[in-house]
C-alpha cells in the first residue's frame, strides 16, 4: 500500500514567517493554486481515501483532491500541526533572544515547555499511520504539515527524532512512503511539488515556510 503525504498550501502567515502552530490560518492564493495542482497531479491515482489534520489551512488543501475523487475529507487529530504554545503567531526575529529557541534549533530532541516534543508528534503520527497500514487500504492521502510528515517519514528511514530536520518537505509538496509485506518501508517520492509555478530544485536554496526548521507551517 501506498501512503501519500501532501503538506499544505501556503498562507500569509507562511509569507510573513509567522509560527503558526495549531491556529486555524487559511490558505492564500498561491496556496489555493497548489491545493488545486495536487487535486490535479492525483487525479488519475487510485486514491481510496483522504485523511486531513484539523487545521483550516490541511483541509482547505484536501477539498480539491476531495472534489475531483468524490471522496470525504476524514479529519483526524494526530495529524495536526505540533504545538508551540508562546511561540505560535511570533516569528524567529521575534523569538531571536528565547534560549528555548535556540537550543531547539540546534537540538531537534530538545523539550521545553513551548513546544510539543518530537518523540509525542512521532507516537500520534505512526500510531495513525500503523492503524492505516492495518487497513491496508490500496493509496490513502494524508494532509498534514512539515514536521509531522518529516518526523513519521524519518521513523520509517530509521533517521530517528535527531534526523528529521534532514528531510525537506516543501509547502505544496507530495511525498509518497510504500509499505511491501516482504520488505522495509521505502520513501519512493519525497517533495514533489506540482504546482506550475514552482522550480523542482529551488527548495534547495531556500527555507520551507518555515525559517530554520519549517514549524511555521
Amino acid at each position: 500500500m501506498d501512503l501519500v503525504f501532501v503538506r499544505h498550501g501556503m498562507t500569509d502567515w507562511n509569507e510573513a514567517g509567522r509560527l503558526m502552530g495549531q491556529s486555524d490560518v487559511p490558505l492564500n492564493e498561491r496556496g489555493r493554486a497548489q491545493a488545486d495542482a495536487i487535486a490535479g497531479a492525483l487525479r488519475s491515482t487510485p486514491v481510496t481515501q483522504i485523511w486531513s489534520s484539523p487545521q483550516r489551512r490541511a483541509q482547505e488543501t484536501a477539498q480539491p483532491l476531495a472534489r475531483v475523487r468524490g471522496l470525504p475529507v476524514q479529519t483526524e487529530p494526530a495529524l495536526a500541526e505540533v504545538w508551540i504554545g508562546r511561540w505560535q503567531g511570533k516569528t524567529w526575529v521575534d523569538l531571536h533572544d528565547d534560549r528555548d529557541v535556540q537550543r531547539y534549533l540546534h537540538d531537534p530532541t530538545f523539550c521545553c515547555d513551548a513546544v510539543e516534543a518530537g518523540a509525542a508528534v512521532r507516537e500520534r503520527m505512526v500510531t495513525f499511520l500503523e492503524q492505516l497500514r492495518a487497513d491496508d487500504a490500496a493509496m490513502s492521502v494524508v494532509v498534514s504539515h512539515g514536521d509531522p510528515i518529516r518526523i513519521a517519514l524519518a521513523h520509517y528511514l530509521s533517521l530517528g527524532i535527531a534526523g528529521y530536520r534532514r528531510l525537506e518537505v516543501a509547502l505544496g509538496s507530495v511525498s509518497v512512503l510504500r509499505f511491501h509485506a516482504m520488505r522495509e518501508p521505502r520513501v519512493v517520492l519525497l517533495n514533489w511539488r506540482p504546482y506550475k509555478g514552482e522550480a523542482q530544485l529551488r527548495q534547495a536554496s531556500e527555507p520551507a515556510g518555515g525559517g530554520k526548521h519549517g514549524q511555521a507551517g
